[in-house]
Protein backbone atom coordinates (compact mmCIF):
# COMPACT_ATOMS: atom_id res chain seq x y z
CA UNK A 1 0.00 0.00 0.00
CA UNK A 2 3.06 2.29 0.01
CA UNK A 3 2.06 3.96 3.29
CA UNK A 4 -1.37 4.96 1.95
CA UNK A 5 -4.24 5.27 4.40
CA UNK A 6 -7.76 6.69 4.24
CA UNK A 7 -9.20 8.61 7.18
CA UNK A 8 -12.77 9.72 7.77
CA UNK A 9 -13.24 13.39 8.65
CA UNK A 10 -14.53 13.62 12.21
CA UNK A 11 -13.74 17.12 13.51
CA UNK A 12 -13.13 20.72 12.44
CA UNK A 13 -9.38 20.25 12.13
CA UNK A 14 -9.84 17.35 9.72
CA UNK A 15 -12.47 19.34 7.80
CA UNK A 16 -9.86 22.07 7.30
CA UNK A 17 -7.46 19.39 6.05
CA UNK A 18 -10.16 18.14 3.67
CA UNK A 19 -10.43 21.66 2.23
CA UNK A 20 -6.65 22.09 2.07
CA UNK A 21 -6.24 18.74 0.29
CA UNK A 22 -7.54 20.27 -2.94
CA UNK A 23 -4.73 22.83 -2.82
CA UNK A 24 -2.14 20.17 -1.97
CA UNK A 25 -3.18 18.13 -5.01
CA UNK A 26 -3.41 21.03 -7.46
CA UNK A 27 -0.14 22.69 -6.50
CA UNK A 28 1.75 19.61 -7.72
CA UNK A 29 0.55 20.30 -11.25
CA UNK A 30 2.61 22.35 -13.73
CA UNK A 31 1.14 25.64 -15.00
CA UNK A 32 -2.53 24.81 -14.42
CA UNK A 33 -5.15 27.47 -14.86
CA UNK A 34 -7.06 26.81 -11.65
CA UNK A 35 -8.16 29.35 -9.09
CA UNK A 36 -8.04 28.45 -5.42
CA UNK A 37 -11.51 28.79 -3.81
CA UNK A 38 -11.93 31.04 -0.78
CA UNK A 39 -11.34 28.84 2.26
CA UNK A 40 -13.93 30.64 4.38
CA UNK A 41 -16.67 29.96 1.81
CA UNK A 42 -15.60 26.35 1.37
CA UNK A 43 -15.76 25.79 5.12
CA UNK A 44 -19.25 27.31 5.38
CA UNK A 45 -20.45 25.15 2.50
CA UNK A 46 -18.96 21.88 3.75
CA UNK A 47 -19.51 22.18 7.51
CA UNK A 48 -22.24 19.70 8.58
CA UNK A 49 -23.04 22.00 11.51
CA UNK A 50 -23.28 25.10 9.32
CA UNK A 51 -26.10 26.73 7.36
CA UNK A 52 -26.08 24.45 4.30
CA UNK A 53 -29.59 22.89 4.23
CA UNK A 54 -28.33 19.82 2.41
CA UNK A 55 -27.13 18.32 5.68
CA UNK A 56 -30.73 18.14 6.91
CA UNK A 57 -31.63 16.01 3.89
CA UNK A 58 -28.55 13.84 3.38
CA UNK A 59 -26.15 11.49 5.13
CA UNK A 60 -22.66 12.73 4.25
CA UNK A 61 -19.16 11.36 4.84
CA UNK A 62 -15.80 12.93 3.94
CA UNK A 63 -12.63 10.90 3.40
CA UNK A 64 -9.00 11.99 3.00
CA UNK A 65 -6.19 9.93 1.47
CA UNK A 66 -2.84 10.29 3.23
CA UNK A 67 0.52 8.99 2.09
CA UNK A 68 3.31 9.31 4.61
CA UNK A 69 0.81 11.46 6.56
CA UNK A 70 0.53 14.00 3.72
CA UNK A 71 -2.79 14.55 1.89
CA UNK A 72 -2.87 13.11 -1.64
CA UNK A 73 -6.62 12.96 -2.29
CA UNK A 74 -10.15 13.35 -0.93
CA UNK A 75 -13.76 12.41 -1.64
CA UNK A 76 -17.27 12.90 -0.25
CA UNK A 77 -20.03 10.30 -0.29
CA UNK A 78 -23.65 11.03 0.44
CA UNK A 79 -27.15 9.60 0.32
CA UNK A 80 -30.00 12.10 -0.09
CA UNK A 81 -33.62 12.02 1.08
CA UNK A 82 -34.89 14.63 -1.36
CA UNK A 83 -36.09 14.09 -4.92
CA UNK A 84 -33.58 14.19 -7.78
CA UNK A 85 -35.08 14.29 -11.31
CA UNK A 86 -34.19 11.23 -13.40
CA UNK A 87 -32.57 9.37 -10.50
CA UNK A 88 -33.98 6.84 -8.05
CA UNK A 89 -32.52 8.33 -4.87
CA UNK A 90 -33.64 5.28 -2.86
CA UNK A 91 -31.04 3.08 -4.55
CA UNK A 92 -28.54 5.68 -5.83
CA UNK A 93 -25.92 7.53 -3.82
CA UNK A 94 -23.44 10.20 -4.84
CA UNK A 95 -19.75 10.91 -4.65
CA UNK A 96 -18.25 14.37 -4.97
CA UNK A 97 -15.40 16.71 -4.02
CA UNK A 98 -13.10 14.20 -5.69
CA UNK A 99 -9.43 15.12 -5.81
CA UNK A 100 -6.43 12.85 -6.35
CA UNK A 101 -2.83 12.96 -7.38
CA UNK A 102 -2.24 11.05 -10.66
CA UNK A 103 -2.10 7.68 -8.90
CA UNK A 104 -4.67 4.94 -9.50
CA UNK A 105 -4.06 3.41 -6.08
CA UNK A 106 -5.13 6.66 -4.41
CA UNK A 107 -8.22 7.08 -6.60
CA UNK A 108 -9.28 3.45 -6.14
CA UNK A 109 -8.93 3.67 -2.37
CA UNK A 110 -11.05 6.82 -2.19
CA UNK A 111 -13.78 5.56 -4.53
CA UNK A 112 -13.83 2.25 -2.66
CA UNK A 113 -14.53 4.09 0.61
CA UNK A 114 -17.38 6.01 -1.01
CA UNK A 115 -18.80 2.79 -2.47
CA UNK A 116 -18.58 0.97 0.88
CA UNK A 117 -20.40 3.78 2.70
CA UNK A 118 -23.21 3.87 0.13
CA UNK A 119 -23.57 0.08 0.12
CA UNK A 120 -24.21 0.25 3.85
CA UNK A 121 -26.92 2.82 3.12
CA UNK A 122 -28.65 0.35 0.80
CA UNK A 123 -27.54 1.86 -2.50
CA UNK A 124 -27.28 -0.23 -5.64
CA UNK A 125 -25.64 2.51 -7.71
CA UNK A 126 -23.14 5.31 -7.15
CA UNK A 127 -23.13 8.45 -9.31
CA UNK A 128 -20.88 11.47 -9.60
CA UNK A 129 -19.05 13.66 -9.25
CA UNK A 130 -21.93 15.70 -7.83
CA UNK A 131 -20.53 18.04 -5.23
CA UNK A 132 -23.65 18.66 -3.67
CA UNK A 133 -26.30 18.03 -6.24
CA UNK A 134 -28.72 20.94 -5.82
CA UNK A 135 -25.92 23.41 -6.53
CA UNK A 136 -25.74 21.98 -10.03
CA UNK A 137 -22.01 21.32 -9.73
CA UNK A 138 -22.04 18.08 -11.70
CA UNK A 139 -19.28 16.25 -13.49
CA UNK A 140 -15.58 15.94 -14.21
CA UNK A 141 -14.27 18.39 -16.77
CA UNK A 142 -13.09 16.51 -19.87
CA UNK A 143 -12.78 19.35 -22.41
CA UNK A 144 -11.79 23.03 -22.37
CA UNK A 145 -8.82 23.00 -20.02
CA UNK A 146 -7.15 25.86 -21.86
CA UNK A 147 -9.83 28.25 -20.55
CA UNK A 148 -10.10 29.81 -17.11
CA UNK A 149 -12.62 28.22 -14.73
CA UNK A 150 -15.98 29.89 -14.17
CA UNK A 151 -17.74 30.60 -10.88
CA UNK A 152 -19.81 27.68 -9.50
CA UNK A 153 -18.70 25.18 -12.15
CA UNK A 154 -16.32 22.21 -11.79
CA UNK A 155 -12.62 22.35 -12.57
CA UNK A 156 -10.10 19.51 -12.30
CA UNK A 157 -6.85 18.24 -13.80
CA UNK A 158 -7.21 16.41 -17.11
CA UNK A 159 -6.39 12.94 -15.75
CA UNK A 160 -9.37 12.70 -13.36
CA UNK A 161 -11.66 11.08 -15.93
CA UNK A 162 -9.03 8.36 -16.55
CA UNK A 163 -8.80 7.59 -12.83
CA UNK A 164 -12.58 7.27 -12.51
CA UNK A 165 -13.05 5.19 -15.67
CA UNK A 166 -10.23 2.83 -14.66
CA UNK A 167 -12.27 2.04 -11.54
CA UNK A 168 -15.11 0.78 -13.76
CA UNK A 169 -17.33 3.88 -13.92
CA UNK A 170 -19.32 4.55 -17.11
CA UNK A 171 -20.68 7.77 -18.55
CA UNK A 172 -24.28 8.54 -17.67
CA UNK A 173 -24.54 12.06 -19.20
CA UNK A 174 -22.51 15.14 -20.21
CA UNK A 175 -23.10 18.78 -19.37
CA UNK A 176 -21.98 21.64 -21.64
CA UNK A 177 -20.62 25.11 -21.02
CA UNK A 178 -20.98 27.63 -23.85
CA UNK A 179 -18.58 30.40 -24.83
CA UNK A 180 -20.51 33.55 -25.76
CA UNK A 181 -18.23 36.26 -27.25
CA UNK A 182 -20.29 39.35 -26.40
CA UNK A 183 -17.58 41.68 -27.75
CA UNK A 184 -18.23 40.18 -31.21
CA UNK A 185 -21.94 39.35 -31.25
CA UNK A 186 -23.44 42.41 -29.54
CA UNK A 187 -24.99 43.69 -32.82
CA UNK A 188 -26.83 40.38 -33.15
CA UNK A 189 -27.99 40.63 -29.52
CA UNK A 190 -29.30 44.15 -30.08
CA UNK A 191 -31.28 42.96 -33.11
CA UNK A 192 -32.75 40.05 -31.11
CA UNK A 193 -33.86 42.38 -28.32
CA UNK A 194 -35.59 44.81 -30.71
CA UNK A 195 -37.39 42.01 -32.55
CA UNK A 196 -38.46 39.99 -29.52
CA UNK A 197 -39.53 43.00 -27.43
CA UNK A 198 -42.07 43.99 -30.08
CA UNK A 199 -43.45 40.46 -30.08
CA UNK A 200 -43.72 40.14 -26.33
CA UNK A 201 -45.38 43.48 -25.77
CA UNK A 202 -48.17 42.21 -28.02
CA UNK A 203 -48.41 38.97 -26.03
CA UNK A 204 -48.60 40.75 -22.68
CA UNK A 205 -45.27 39.48 -21.31
CA UNK A 206 -43.28 42.01 -19.32
CA UNK A 207 -39.61 41.54 -18.47
CA UNK A 208 -38.32 43.54 -15.53
CA UNK A 209 -35.33 43.77 -13.20
CA UNK A 210 -35.58 41.80 -9.98
CA UNK A 211 -36.27 44.03 -6.98
CA UNK A 212 -33.44 43.19 -4.60
CA UNK A 213 -35.05 45.32 -1.87
CA UNK A 214 -37.83 42.73 -1.76
CA UNK A 215 -35.51 39.77 -2.14
CA UNK A 216 -37.65 37.24 -0.25
CA UNK A 217 -40.68 37.88 -2.48
CA UNK A 218 -38.53 37.71 -5.60
CA UNK A 219 -36.98 34.44 -4.45
CA UNK A 220 -40.41 32.84 -4.27
CA UNK A 221 -40.97 33.85 -7.89
CA UNK A 222 -37.59 32.43 -8.89
CA UNK A 223 -38.36 29.18 -7.05
CA UNK A 224 -41.77 28.85 -8.73
CA UNK A 225 -40.25 29.23 -12.20
CA UNK A 226 -37.22 27.07 -11.43
CA UNK A 227 -39.21 24.12 -10.13
CA UNK A 228 -41.55 24.27 -13.13
CA UNK A 229 -39.03 25.03 -15.89
CA UNK A 230 -36.52 22.38 -14.75
CA UNK A 231 -39.06 19.70 -13.79
CA UNK A 232 -37.87 17.31 -16.53
CA UNK A 233 -34.13 18.06 -16.41
CA UNK A 234 -31.93 15.18 -15.31
CA UNK A 235 -30.25 15.80 -11.97
CA UNK A 236 -32.44 18.73 -10.94
CA UNK A 237 -33.38 18.98 -7.27
CA UNK A 238 -36.69 20.83 -6.71
CA UNK A 239 -35.89 23.78 -4.46
CA UNK A 240 -37.52 24.40 -1.10
CA UNK A 241 -37.68 27.76 0.67
CA UNK A 242 -34.60 27.12 2.81
CA UNK A 243 -32.63 26.13 -0.28
CA UNK A 244 -33.50 29.43 -1.93
CA UNK A 245 -32.51 31.38 1.17
CA UNK A 246 -29.14 29.63 1.29
CA UNK A 247 -28.45 30.04 -2.43
CA UNK A 248 -29.43 33.71 -2.17
CA UNK A 249 -26.87 34.20 0.59
CA UNK A 250 -24.23 32.63 -1.67
CA UNK A 251 -25.16 34.83 -4.62
CA UNK A 252 -25.84 38.09 -2.79
CA UNK A 253 -22.23 39.41 -3.06
CA UNK A 254 -22.15 38.95 -6.84
CA UNK A 255 -25.71 39.66 -8.01
CA UNK A 256 -25.94 42.64 -10.35
CA UNK A 257 -29.48 44.13 -10.33
CA UNK A 258 -29.46 44.81 -14.09
CA UNK A 259 -28.56 41.17 -14.73
CA UNK A 260 -31.36 39.57 -12.72
CA UNK A 261 -34.55 39.49 -14.79
CA UNK A 262 -38.06 38.17 -14.23
CA UNK A 263 -40.63 37.66 -16.99
CA UNK A 264 -44.27 38.02 -15.99
CA UNK A 265 -47.78 37.95 -17.38
CA UNK A 266 -49.76 40.06 -14.96
CA UNK A 267 -48.71 38.79 -11.54
CA UNK A 268 -47.65 35.37 -12.75
CA UNK A 269 -43.87 34.77 -13.09
CA UNK A 270 -43.16 32.80 -16.26
CA UNK A 271 -39.40 33.15 -16.67
CA UNK A 272 -36.20 34.03 -14.86
CA UNK A 273 -32.64 34.82 -15.97
CA UNK A 274 -29.66 35.64 -13.78
CA UNK A 275 -26.16 36.61 -14.86
CA UNK A 276 -23.27 36.99 -12.42
CA UNK A 277 -19.68 38.22 -12.72
CA UNK A 278 -16.97 35.58 -12.63
CA UNK A 279 -15.92 35.71 -8.99
CA UNK A 280 -12.99 33.39 -9.75
CA UNK A 281 -11.53 36.07 -12.00
CA UNK A 282 -11.83 38.55 -9.11
CA UNK A 283 -10.05 36.29 -6.56
CA UNK A 284 -7.47 34.73 -8.87
CA UNK A 285 -4.52 36.21 -6.91
CA UNK A 286 -5.97 35.69 -3.40
CA UNK A 287 -4.59 32.16 -2.80
CA UNK A 288 -7.79 31.28 -0.97
CA UNK A 289 -7.42 34.00 1.66
CA UNK A 290 -9.94 36.76 2.38
CA UNK A 291 -7.72 39.06 4.45
CA UNK A 292 -8.29 42.81 4.81
CA UNK A 293 -6.36 43.73 1.66
CA UNK A 294 -8.12 41.08 -0.41
CA UNK A 295 -11.52 42.24 0.83
CA UNK A 296 -10.74 45.74 -0.44
CA UNK A 297 -9.57 44.31 -3.77
CA UNK A 298 -12.71 42.21 -4.07
CA UNK A 299 -15.06 45.09 -3.30
CA UNK A 300 -13.25 47.24 -5.87
CA UNK A 301 -13.31 44.55 -8.57
CA UNK A 302 -17.01 43.85 -7.96
CA UNK A 303 -17.83 47.56 -7.94
CA UNK A 304 -19.12 47.60 -4.36
CA UNK A 305 -17.72 51.01 -3.40
CA UNK A 306 -20.48 53.67 -3.44
CA UNK A 307 -18.41 56.27 -5.29
CA UNK A 308 -16.69 53.92 -7.72
CA UNK A 309 -17.44 53.59 -11.42
CA UNK A 310 -20.54 51.62 -12.40
CA UNK A 311 -18.45 49.44 -14.72
CA UNK A 312 -17.20 46.17 -13.11
CA UNK A 313 -13.48 45.61 -13.49
CA UNK A 314 -13.77 42.06 -14.77
CA UNK A 315 -13.85 40.60 -18.27
CA UNK A 316 -16.06 37.53 -17.86
CA UNK A 317 -19.42 36.53 -16.42
CA UNK A 318 -21.76 33.58 -16.32
CA UNK A 319 -25.35 33.21 -17.46
CA UNK A 320 -26.18 31.18 -14.38
CA UNK A 321 -29.95 30.68 -14.66
CA UNK A 322 -32.17 30.81 -17.72
CA UNK A 323 -35.56 29.20 -17.30
CA UNK A 324 -39.03 29.75 -18.75
CA UNK A 325 -42.22 27.82 -18.11
CA UNK A 326 -42.83 25.47 -21.03
CA UNK A 327 -45.89 27.22 -22.46
CA UNK A 328 -44.00 30.55 -22.69
CA UNK A 329 -40.60 29.38 -23.91
CA UNK A 330 -40.74 30.42 -27.56
CA UNK A 331 -38.67 33.58 -27.67
CA UNK A 332 -38.83 34.66 -24.00
CA UNK A 333 -35.65 32.81 -23.09
CA UNK A 334 -33.79 34.32 -26.05
CA UNK A 335 -34.95 37.81 -25.11
CA UNK A 336 -33.88 37.55 -21.44
CA UNK A 337 -30.52 35.98 -22.32
CA UNK A 338 -29.83 38.65 -24.93
CA UNK A 339 -30.70 41.43 -22.47
CA UNK A 340 -28.33 40.08 -19.82
CA UNK A 341 -25.49 39.52 -22.29
CA UNK A 342 -25.90 43.05 -23.62
CA UNK A 343 -25.67 44.33 -20.06
CA UNK A 344 -22.40 42.41 -19.75
CA UNK A 345 -21.18 44.11 -22.91
CA UNK A 346 -22.05 47.51 -21.41
CA UNK A 347 -20.06 46.53 -18.33
CA UNK A 348 -17.02 45.84 -20.48
CA UNK A 349 -17.10 42.03 -20.39
CA UNK A 350 -15.30 40.32 -23.25
CA UNK A 351 -17.26 37.08 -23.00
CA UNK A 352 -19.95 35.27 -21.09
CA UNK A 353 -20.43 31.61 -20.31
CA UNK A 354 -23.78 29.85 -20.50
CA UNK A 355 -23.66 26.84 -18.21
CA UNK A 356 -24.36 24.13 -17.38
CA UNK A 357 -26.74 22.59 -19.95
CA UNK A 358 -27.56 18.93 -20.51
CA UNK A 359 -26.24 17.44 -23.74
CA UNK A 360 -29.78 16.27 -24.61
CA UNK A 361 -31.52 19.55 -23.77
CA UNK A 362 -31.80 20.47 -27.43
CA UNK A 363 -34.21 23.34 -26.77
CA UNK A 364 -31.87 25.35 -24.54
CA UNK A 365 -28.77 24.34 -26.52
CA UNK A 366 -30.33 25.55 -29.77
CA UNK A 367 -31.35 28.77 -28.01
CA UNK A 368 -27.75 29.44 -26.97
CA UNK A 369 -26.54 28.61 -30.47
CA UNK A 370 -29.03 31.10 -31.87
CA UNK A 371 -27.57 33.80 -29.64
CA UNK A 372 -24.05 32.98 -30.83
CA UNK A 373 -22.78 30.54 -28.19
CA UNK A 374 -20.21 27.84 -28.91
CA UNK A 375 -19.80 24.70 -26.73
CA UNK A 376 -16.27 24.90 -25.30
CA UNK A 377 -16.23 22.87 -22.08
CA UNK A 378 -17.69 19.44 -21.32
CA UNK A 379 -18.34 17.94 -17.89
CA UNK A 380 -19.01 14.20 -17.59
CA UNK A 381 -21.09 12.45 -14.94
CA UNK A 382 -20.41 8.76 -14.21
CA UNK A 383 -22.22 5.93 -12.52
CA UNK A 384 -21.47 2.38 -11.44
CA UNK A 385 -23.35 -0.59 -9.99
CA UNK A 386 -22.01 -1.40 -6.53
CA UNK A 387 -24.26 -4.27 -5.34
Amino acid sequence: MSNLKIIEVSDKKELELFIQTQVEVWKRLPLVSYVQPLKILEKEHLDPKGKNPLFKKAKVKYFIALRNDKPVGRISAYKVKHKVIGIDEKITGFFGHFESIPDQEVADALLEKAEEFLKKKGCKYIMGPASFAYDGVYGVQIKGFEYLPMIMTPWNPEYYSDLIEERGYKKIIDFYAWFIPVYIIHPRLEKIVKTEERLYKKNGIKIRRANLKELNKELQRVREVYNKAWENNFGTVPLEEEDMEYIAEELKPVIVPDAALIAEIGDEPVGVAIGIPNLLEAIRDFKGSLNALNIIKLLWRLNKFPLSSKIPRLKSGRLLILGVKKEFREGAGVLMAAKILLKGYEFGYRYGEGSLTLENNFEINNLIKRIGGIPYKIFRVYHKEIL
